[in-house]
């Protein structure tokens, strides 16, 4: 109340004063008086970026057994340590207070304040340090910005230039490095590296950790002074002196003390600089934090609780000579999971989610690709899974049963035209619909059913419907610890060989150190050929050069030297018929196997679906009859292709 004014003092320098009379280096003289006194260093940063952005420290696990049979189990810590500035390092650079701010061609958020820095680089790699830091307020709007540094200049010893940025203007990051002396520079969104600036305070660093109390959970409720979330069951006051820290969202980094909780909130001593939002995540956590170990170098090791899927918090802080230390809320602090490589599950994996095809090299093989979940959750230390195909070998020789009766959507038993060759657990087949036997009766001419599994659906089915009995093929497929939500995750496939098999239905479950997740399966009776037919690959073909005639064996007979399911059967010819058409007839071992027609003036016959054929039986030959050609024109240069 009793603020009038402000009287602001400054300093006006100007290297044109003075002159070289005393042995400087023209140019070179400092622009800023350095500080004779021990400044505090700047936050120490990690080395490894988390799902989210986030800088983190790298943190592993060691265990070692002591003289009495006990485990010691060790955090090994990576940080990034500054580099000083060296004596004959180039001096402070000048820079304008006011960057320009473009708003389109570059990455940045709008709505955000970043601050920006540059230093010098000596022609042999020496680094200065910083200049001014720069504040860039990006207007709220489009997510295109672009900020550019002006009024650059440097002093006569730098040979290029280092720039940093950051959301603060303690904690900075390399942004660009070894840039040609210029008079401005432009970020277009450029990605920020684990290198921290110059920092001649920085001496040592000091580690702490401490216990997490209640997981992460998003802060669905929230106010000024309170956080929670509507589904905890918190007892009455037993979080109270305890802290409790936004790990990410709007307010992330922020930590204040708890006055009292009940079941769903916290109440606070204080109120947020920034109040979090649902889209905030919150933990709490020991108010008191345990000194770990000290180090000028990175990685540091420290003894932790051996305490099997308890989450710690480690932060550590730059200190200088006289170990003063970076302020504690502006340190990083991050969350690690004791055991289990930085993620230990505390349940089995949720369901997975699979897709099933072919293989686009390998005739003749399944793939089994894109296994992901709903959530990550309890995923981290997932193995094994185990994928099992149920199948109908299309090679099986006939007859095969069918239903003596029509049945409905909802009748549980059917009546077979043979004895079947199911068991109680097996599958079977019938048109779109799988169905699991549950019991054989009547020496296996019956079958007790469970309808519609693996998401299919139970139907009506018309009597002489074929009931296929499915054959089941089991593979066990490894992944490695936090496979799943890595990159490489992104484009894995696994082939499993299953030549001249239609497969209806599949199953997937995932297992982690807990256990088994429940059974994810696919249903792939929907497609055209009520499965998947994984055939076998390559093809046999007929070629008739010239001018075709009707003609029985009109090319040499193919012998089948291993037996095969057909992909589908057409011919193209080169010169069209006219006047009529073209008929052709395959046969196996004498027996008509299909026609073909290539219609007048066309150059493609019809294709027949090798669903609808019987296989191709090892041994066999395989002839080629034209009878019927076109009266005007027969055409000429035929091409009857079978693929497998």
């Amino acid at each position: 109340m009793n603020y009038r004014t402000v009287t602001i003092t400054a300093q006006i320098h100007d290297d044109a004063w003075y002159d070289d009379t005393n042995g400087q280096v023209p140019g070179n003289s400092a622009t800023v008086q350095p500080d004779a006194d021990v400044g505090l260093p700047r936050p120490l940063i990690g080395t490894v970026v988390d799902a989210y952005g986030n800088v983190e420290f790298g943190v592993t696990e060691t265990a070692t057994q002591a003289a009495d049979g006990t485990t010691i189990l060790e955090a090994t810590v990576s940080f990034t340590a500054p580099s000083p500035v060296l004596a004959g390092a180039p001096g402070m650079p000048l820079i304008s207070l006011s960057p320009g701010i473009g708003t389109s061609g570059g990455t940045l958020d709008g709505g955000a304040n970043l601050y920006y820095a540059v230093s010098s680089v000596g022609g042999t790699g020496e680094e200065g340090s910083l200049s001014f830091i720069v504040r860039a307020e990006i207007p709220a709007g489009q997510n295109t910005n672009t900020v550019t540094l002006t009024g650059l200049s440097f002093p006569s010893a730098a040979a290029q230039f280092h720039v940093y940025r950051g959301a603060n203007p303690s904690e900075l990051f390399r942004i660009a490095s070894n840039q040609a002396l210029a008079t401005q520079f432009t970020d277009t969104g450029l990605a920020e590296q684990t290198i921290p600036p110059p920092d001649s305070n920085f001496d040592h660093a000091n580690f702490y950790w401490r216990l997490e109390l209640q997981p992460e959970y998003p802060a669905t409720l929230q106010s000024a002074n309170s956080v929670g979330n509507s589904e905890l069951e918190m007892p009455a006051n037993v979080y109270q002196g305890m802290v409790v820290r936004i790990t990410r969202g709007p307010g992330a980094g922020q930590e204040l003390t708890i006055a009292s909780n009940n079941t769903t909130t916290l109440q606070l001593t204080s109120s947020w600089d920034t109040v979090p939002n649902a889209a905030s995540y919150f933990v709490v956590a020991e108010s008191a934090w345990h000194a770990a170990a000290s180090a000028s170098a990175s990685p540091m090791q420290f003894q932790v609780p051996n305490r099997t899927g308890t989450t710690i918090h480690i932060t550590g802080r730059a200190a200088n000579a006289n170990n003063e230390e970076t302020p504690q809320n502006l340190c990083t602090v991050t969350r690690w999971m004791i055991g289990g490589a930085g993620a230990l599950d505390t349940a089995v994996p949720p369901m997975p989610l699979f897709g099933l095809g072919l293989s686009p090299t390998n005739g003749g093989t399944a793939e089994v690709s894109g296994v992901s979940f709903a959530d990550l959750t309890n995923t981290h230390t997932i193995t094994a899974g185990t994928l099992a195909l149920y199948y109908w070998p299309e090679l099986t020789p006939g007859p095969l049963p069918t239903l003596t009766a029509a049945i409905g959507a909802g009748d549980t038993t059917i009546t077979l035209s043979q004895a079947g060759a199911g068991q109680p657990g097996s599958m079977v087949q019938i048109e779109a619909e799988v169905a699991q036997v549950v019991a054989v009766l009547n020496n296996a001419t019956q079958y007790q059913l469970n309808r519609g599994v693996d998401g299919s659906t139970a139907a009506a089915h018309a009597s002489g419907v074929t009931v296929y009995d499915l054959q089941t093929k089991t593979v066990i497929m490894p992944f490695v610890p936090d496979f799943f939500g890595s990159p490489a995750s992104g484009n894995w496939s696994y082939p499993v060989p299953l030549a001249d098999c239609r497969v209806a239905s599949a199953e997937l479950y995932v297992t982690n150190l807990l256990g088994n997740s429940p059974t994810g399966s696919i249903c792939l009776t929907q497609l055209t050929d009520y499965g998947l037919r994984t055939l076998a690959g390559g093809q046999f073909s007929f070629q008739v050069d010239g001018f075709l005639a009707i003609e029985t064996g009109a090319t040499p007979d193919i012998i089948v030297e291993d037996s095969y399911s057909v992909r589908d059967v057409y011919a193209v010819i080169q010169q069209a018929p006219s006047g009529g058409p073209v008929n052709l007839q395959i046969s196996q071992n004498g027996t008509a196997y299909c026609t073909l027609t290539i219609t007048d003036g066309s150059s493609v016959s019809n294709s027949v679906d090798g669903a609808t054929l019987p296989p191709l039986v090892a041994g066999a030959e395989l002839s080629l009859d034209i009878t019927m050609v076109g009266p005007t024109n027969p055409g000429a240069d035929l091409t009857v292709v079978i693929r497998l």
